[in-house]
């Protein structure tokens, strides 16, 4: 019923583009059970679980050319751990739905460009900024235009793109990465962006990443720096073993200064260091199951602080 919902949904708001279609609607969709527990020095522990569908449909217009949009929804027993912007919605919401995502998608030979509000991930690790799928709501992702793809050897990704809205004078980012394969077990890859914030303050940064395999371990290393005065620099290193192709063990040593990547936005938290351990299992093609434990100390206060993070993701 909801995937006919969202087909109905779909037919309506791009039929102008497309009064035929040329190919049968292509629906996808999560479920997500997430539970979460964030502990601090003198502060109570806060814990609670997030209930997320999301249901997207993409449209081909031509074999190249199609649209696509999203609807996402979360109910969260603890608004304050929510994976929506609690910021644009009342007080104390512990419910939303919301079209999160929308735009076109162009694929010329081994490029994706993607114009309209979506996910954004600067960095290899996500260390410089993320707006990730798992977000949901108003305000969680950007609007912009993204490149993904390969030119000739080199791994490109680009983006330029602002937070919100496009009509608003809200931040805005720029980024490109390339990467290239220096052997068959090593990656390295160098990755320049900017950040606008406040109407007219801006960061500049670089970073550069590398990722070796060897058997059924691997290691990825990124590091960063903003032209920022102080606290300018961020560094995350992954070990991941995986076991068997279903289950597989991390640990990440991460540092983030206050400076060190855009907006605050990093993938890990910003002003801490410390450690992320992890096991991700895979029971099919579908269902999945990820535990974290995050042990870190805030670095302005040296004061430690941990979460503890179980996702079960079915896809469809």
């Amino acid at each position: 019923m909801k995937k006919q919902l969202l087909a109905v949904f779909l037919t309506g708001i791009f039929a102008a583009a497309a009064p035929v279609a040329a190919a049968p609607l292509e629906i996808s969709g999560t479920a997500t059970i997430k539970y979460e527990a964030d502990s601090a020095a003198n502060t109570p522990t806060e814990a609670g679980t997030m209930y997320t569908i999301t249901l997207r449909g993409e449209q081909k217009l031509s074999p190249n050319f199609s649209v696509f949009a999203r609807i996402g929804a979360q109910y969260a027993t603890n608004p304050t751990l929510a994976d929506f912007n609690q910021a644009a919605y009342s007080e104390n919401t512990k419910a939303v739905v919301a079209l999160d995502q929308y735009g076109f998608i162009y694929k010329p030979n081994k490029l994706t460009f993607t114009l309209g509000r979506q996910p954004a991930i600067i960095g290899t690790t996500a260390l410089l900024y993320q707006r990730h799928e798992e977000n949901i709501g108003n305000s969680a992702f950007v609007e912009g235009l993204s490149i993904q793809g390969k030119v000739g050897s080199v791994d490109l990704s680009a983006i330029a793109a602002r937070e919100k809205n496009l009509w608003l004078p809200n931040n805005s980012l720029y980024a490109i990465r390339g990467g290239v394969d220096l052997s068959k077990n090593w990656a390295a890859g160098l990755t320049l962006a900017r950040y606008k914030y406040n109407e007219g303050n801006a960061s500049n940064h670089w970073a550069v990443d590398t990722t070796a395999t060897f058997g059924k371990a691997s290691i990825t290393a990124e590091y960063t720096q903003s032209n920022l005065s102080a606290d300018n620099s961020a560094y995350a290193v992954t070990l991941n073993y995986d076991f068997n192709g279903k289950t597989a063990l991390y640990v990440t040593n991460f540092r983030v200064g206050a400076n060190g990547d855009m907006g605050g936005q990093s993938e890990f938290d910003n002003n801490n260091r410390g450690f992320y351990y992890g096991l991700t299992h895979a029971f099919n093609d579908k269902l999945s199951l990820e535990l974290t434990y995050k042990d870190q100390v805030l670095m302005s206060d040296n004061s430690k602080n941990s979460k503890w993070e179980v996702f079960l993701r079915n896809s469809f």
